[in-house]
């Protein structure tokens, strides 16, 4: 049942639980927030109209803390089940009026075409409603309510596969360099940073280097660097922890289309040659954490 409290209007023309704050999942769908309409007058059922601005502008939108801004649709559904699709300051209707409290609900789609970099979007609106008699305003009532849009953030690596070493048709004094390209992506976030960590050095072993290749008795050190610019030559190095110096911009959503992101990876001279076996092998383990 319906808190009185939280109704707003007269007997003739009110809301129940549409004023205050309204939380939405991004993941969800449908995105309705509900509440109860009453419009009557001398007893009768009387039509009436809506109409539902924003208070942050011209459009319906979400803004983030960051101030990027996630447009919205709204739509309204009576209690008779007939639906319209709301413009900005645009009076809708004429809708069925009750004598008694009875249920409808706004509908809220989020453009489709912006992935959120932010995990919380809101904005705030104003819903008027207003009885006629013929042509004549004859009663009218305002509602002021938030819609609150949380995004739950999540990163994702794709398309990350094994790199391949070799030293046929090096020369000796030659470095052996090897890369593979991969894609980060996401929502909820803008920014990421990267780890780089080795199962046999000592940024996830107990090797004497950062990185290094393990034979069946011996290993070899080798360098790695992180890049997101896959125009580019070269990458930026990971300090003594595995940590990749700075942040990176999320470019793509989830799906990861394409790839974003490459890893270097490259054996020095007087490494690869005075190697004494024949096969050398690592887990190059890449996380990414959103922020």
């Amino acid at each position: 049942m319906n808190s009185q409290t939280s109704c707003s209007g007269n007997g003739r023309l009110r809301t129940c639980n549409l004023g205050g704050s309204h939380t939405l999942n991004y993941e969800t769908d449908p995105k309705d927030i509900p509440f109860t309409l009453r419009s009557r007058r001398r007893g009768n059922a009387w039509p009436y109209y809506l109409e539902i601005s924003s208070l942050n502008g011209n459009t319906f939108s979400l803004i983030s803390d960051n101030g990027e801004q996630i447009d919205i649709s709204i739509t309204f559904t009576s209690n008779e089940g007939v639906t319209e699709a709301l413009n900005p300051g645009v009076l809708a209707g004429s809708f069925g009026g009750t004598t008694n409290d009875a249920d409808a609900f706004l509908s809220v789609e989020v453009d489709s075409s912006l992935t959120p970099s932010s995990s919380r979007y809101s904005g705030s609106f104003q819903m008027e409603l207003s009885q006629y008699r013929l042509f004549f305003l004859i009663d009218t009532e305002t509602i002021e309510f938030d819609i609150v849009l949380e995004v739950e953030p999540n990163i994702t690596i794709r398309n990350l596969g094994d790199i391949d070493l070799s030293n046929s048709g090096i020369t000796l004094g030659q470095v052996i360099e090897g890369s593979e390209d991969f894609c980060v992506g996401g929502i909820g976030f803008s920014n990421y940073t990267v780890n780089l960590s080795s199962s046999n050095g000592s940024t996830g072993g107990g090797g004497s280097s950062g990185y290094e290749l393990g034979g069946s008795s011996e290993n070899i050190p080798y360098t790695v660097t992180f890049s997101d610019d896959l125009t580019g030559t070269s990458g930026i190095a990971p300090g003594g922890l595995g940590d990749v110096p700075g942040s990176f911009s999320r470019r793509t959503d989830e799906s990861c289309i394409s790839d974003n992101a490459r890893i270097y990876i490259s054996v020095s001279p007087s490494d690869w040659e005075n190697a004494n076996e024949p096969f050398y092998t690592d887990v190059l383990t890449v996380t990414v954490s959103s922020q």
